[in-house]
């Protein structure tokens, strides 16, 4: 009995003892909170902040402005497989208006090298050209190699006078010329050629050759076959072709020629065009 007594005064102690006191919880109220413990919090926040703001600094780094390269417009290419048919010394009053049914039969565009010489008086048939959609260039007035090469004063006033006639005529300003002779000619020498075309080219003017021809301007005669035969072989160098021929009253096979070569190069898959259409770098021969 006395036993039991003793365990339940020993229980209820134990059970006083584990309970808070009032004051004692008074007096952990008005304790302040670990300063290590708010370190440590304190030390959280500020790590997370720091990463948040590395991870913002990368975006903010100061650095050379990066400047967008403004596209150049690409230049129109060349059609390759395109033949320029050229006519030099016209134009011819019998030879010329033969010349341009063939060429509009076949829907076909070429060039004229005038010599104004030829032209004067055939205000018409210069506008007929024009008309049907060819391009006009010029090739001197008089064609005299000795009076036209013996300055570069007498080629300009020479030069200028056709294209006087030209956009009287028609009122087409020309954009290219030909040497009489071609660019390597041996009747001038490279000082004044090059004097020539440094003028010419800051007028807007291009010079432009050959690089195919039916030799129809040899001093030996040639059939109108042999001249085509030319025609088709001739070309040197790359496409596309500049194809040399004439159209003064003297060469009456070039409507006929024109009308074969036309046909040859068409099926050949080649097409037509004016060198007001032309794109490509001027073709001036170089001198050897």
């Amino acid at each position: 009995m006395v036993k039991r007594i003793l365990a339940a005064v020993a229980a209820i102690t134990v059970l006083f003892t584990m309970m808070p006191q009032e004051g004692v919880v008074a007096e952990a109220a008005k304790k302040p909170v670990s300063t290590s413990k708010a370190a440590s919090g304190s030390a959280i926040a500020t790590s997370g902040s720091a990463i948040a703001n590395s991870g913002s600094s990368i975006d903010v780094k100061p650095g050379k402005k990066k400047h967008k390269k403004k596209k150049k417009k690409a230049a129109r290419k060349q059609p390759k497989k395109t033949v320029y048919l050229t006519f030099d010394d016209g134009p011819g009053s019998k030879v010329t208006p033969k010349l341009l049914k063939v060429l509009k039969k076949n829907n076909v565009k070429a060039t004229f090298f005038i010599v104004g010489s030829q032209a004067k008086g055939q205000k018409k048939l210069l506008k007929q050209i024009a008309k049907d959609g060819h391009t006009l260039a010029i090739h001197t007035y008089t064609h005299d190699y000795k009076k036209i090469y013996s300055s570069k004063k007498a080629y300009l006033a020479d030069f200028h006078k056709t294209e006087k006639l030209i956009k009287d005529y028609t009122g087409v300003q020309p954009k290219y010329f030909r040497f009489p002779g071609g660019g390597n000619n041996h009747y001038m020498s490279t000082r004044l050629r090059n004097s020539i075309l440094k003028e010419l080219h800051k007028e807007g003017y291009k010079e432009m050759d050959w690089n195919c021809g039916t030799s129809d301007a040899a001093a030996k005669y040639y059939s109108a076959s042999q001249l085509i035969k030319y025609g088709e072989t001739s070309h040197w160098g790359s496409d596309p072709i500049v194809l040399l021929q004439h159209d003064a009253n003297s060469k009456y096979h070039t409507p006929d020629v024109t009308a074969a070569l036309i046909r040859y190069y068409k099926k050949k898959g080649y097409k037509f065009s004016g060198l007001n259409n032309y794109t490509g770098p001027e073709m001036c021969f170089k001198r050897k």
